[in-house]
């Protein structure tokens, strides 16, 4: 309850007519405290999977709480991952990458029954933090680093194709398409390579992008 419907509060309760209508303001008041109260016990936690089975593992959870009718203790199941495009071989392809492979984020409401049901389901090795059966939840500063870390994109650092030095592509587009050469160096932070080609029969170095060159 904020300050200003604190002081609302009182005031209607000083306006009260009769002790009934008065005890009727208290009540819906300690009502909402305990409904603020049981919003603060949803709290985040992080839960280790068996790396890639974190969606499997998420599915799993769900159908079990709808089993045991527990959804209500869950409020939300997060995966940290965005979609990429990665490139190999010329061709494109979009993968979904973990941010942290084997970790699931989980916000919850964490009852003994909830523990239980989630320390049952299969590939979950157990929480992070704290200790297994009094787990430690994350707090503010922990969370607001991994969600800005999502927010930020650092994970498309990953979308380079796997080069390496001294492996022979083709440019594929520009001034110098259709020409081979030999990888000489690799910028991962601006997605670009140093290419060698012949010209004159000289090898002379080119900077292209990351998707202007395939293997050959």
């Amino acid at each position: 309850m904020t300050e200003d419907k604190v002081e609302d509060f009182h005031e209607k309760v000083n306006q009260a007519n009769n002790p009934i209508e008065e005890n009727e303001l208290i009540q819906a008041y300690e009502e909402g405290v305990v409904e603020t109260r049981q919003d603060s016990e949803f709290k985040w936690y992080i839960l280790q999977a068996y790396a890639q089975y974190e969606t499997r593992v998420e599915k799993t959870i769900r159908e079990k709480l709808r089993i045991e009718k527990l959804e209500h203790l869950v409020e939300r199941i997060f995966i940290p991952s965005e979609d990429v495009v990665k490139t190999k071989g010329g061709k494109k392809r979009t993968v979904n990458q973990k941010y942290f492979p084997g970790y699931i984020l989980i916000k919850v409401n964490l009852t003994p029954q909830l523990w239980h049901l989630l320390m049952n389901i299969p590939r979950v090795s157990g929480f992070v933090g704290g200790t297994q059966k009094d787990p430690l939840p994350l707090d503010e500063a922990e969370l607001d680093a991994i969600m800005n870390q999502i927010d930020s994109g650092v994970q498309q650092a990953a979308l380079q194709e796997e080069f390496v030095i001294g492996q022979k592509v083709m440019i594929t587009e520009g001034p110098f398409g259709n020409f081979n050469g030999t990888i000489d160096e690799i910028n991962k932070e601006k997605q670009k390579l140093k290419v060698l080609v012949s010209i004159f029969g000289r090898p002379t170095p080119v900077e292209v992008e990351f998707d202007k060159v395939k293997s050959v």
